[in-house]
């Protein structure tokens, strides 16, 4: 996939640009892509990642019920703890949209192939590394790339694409995990895309997305929106509890920031040399300990500070878990 096709991630529309048809006729190949014989069922547990490459990442984030930095791939969550690289023995399911949370993470996606899981797989959340996955919304119906989940409360954001037999096409917060869901007015939103969604660890309420026209950023649940930047490619974002992480692409130049959320003032930060066709895609903060913060990139590199971002480590190098 081209870098031009990677940016319009940022567009509602990513959906038509992967595959060349609509929605619906999407999520129709999806589930008729999970008929092959069921795999037989062994107890989840993790062991040390085979080597290989990964073809895609869909999120990463650190789970506050354990340690290290979870990726969520094409086949299943991959873990970096202790200078190594592990992955459960099943259960590698595509999972996109991902969050991590206080007891766990948030996806959504679809099951491996020979899953009795249904095809896509909605909302799920597992506490337990990904052996086990709690369904907790649309399961069955529909997946979303563009997923943001509050660290403490697990309120869950999303861009629905399709109509479903809850929700229309839209902008939609659920505080019940994913019970009830309602629709986010984004007045002020002045961008024709839609994108990236973060969310305040501790705070509902507090929410930024990104887009193709800038950040804009919400205090109220995203019933008003103001634009924080200039008309600039923003790529990624994530909270801390006082700063919003951002990264951009501008006059051919990946450029990495974080903002004051409570003054608003901006300061850029120095990374390592990225060029303009590797930029960031996505941005992980440890909530708990915010020193601790990674970022990866469109070809699949990822880098982990442990000092706010004054030194970086490369931990991955173009996807490949050796």
């Amino acid at each position: 996939m081209k870098l031009k096709k990677y940016l319009t991630l940022l567009a509602l529309a990513f959906a038509l640009i992967v595959s060349g048809c609509s929605p619906q006729e999407q999520n129709e190949k999806m589930k008729q892509a999970n008929k092959e014989e069921p795999v037989k069922t062994v107890n989840f547990e993790l062991k040390k990642a085979e080597p290989g490459r990964l073809e895609q990442i869909y999120g990463l984030g650190y789970p506050g019920n354990d340690k290290g930095l979870y990726i969520a791939s094409q086949e299943g969550i991959k873990i970096f703890s202790n200078g190594e690289w592990l992955e459960g023995n099943s259960q590698k399911h595509e999972y996109m949209g991902f969050q991590a949370t206080h007891d766990g993470f948030i996806a959504s996606g679809h099951p491996e192939k020979g899953s009795k899981l249904e095809n896509p797989l909605g909302i799920v959340k597992s506490v337990d590394r990904g052996g086990t996955l709690e369904k907790l919304a649309f399961y069955g119906e529909g997946r979303f790339f563009f997923l943001g989940a509050s660290f403490q409360s697990g309120a869950i954001y999303i861009i629905n694409e399709v109509e479903n037999s809850k929700i229309k096409p839209g902008v939609f917060l659920s505080e019940d995990k994913g019970e009830n869901w309602e629709q986010v007015q984004l007045n002020g939103l002045d961008s024709d895309t839609l994108g990236m969604i973060a969310v305040h660890p501790k705070d509902n309420g507090i929410m930024a997305m990104s887009t193709k026209s800038g950040i804009f950023f919400s205090n109220d649940k995203g019933k008003n929106m103001n634009k924080l930047t200039d008309s600039i490619m923003s790529t990624a974002l994530a909270f801390s509890e006082d700063y919003l992480y951002y990264s951009s692409v501008e006059n051919n130049k990946v450029l990495f920031y974080k903002m004051d959320i409570h003054t608003l003032g901006s300061e850029q930060m120095n990374i390592p040399f990225l060029s303009y066709d590797n930029p960031i895609t996505f941005i992980a903060v440890n909530h708990k300990d915010e020193n601790t913060i990674s970022f990866d990139t469109y070809l699949f590199d990822v880098y982990e500070s442990a000092d706010r971002g004054q030194n970086w480590k490369l931990v991955l190098k173009n996807g490949r878990i050796e």
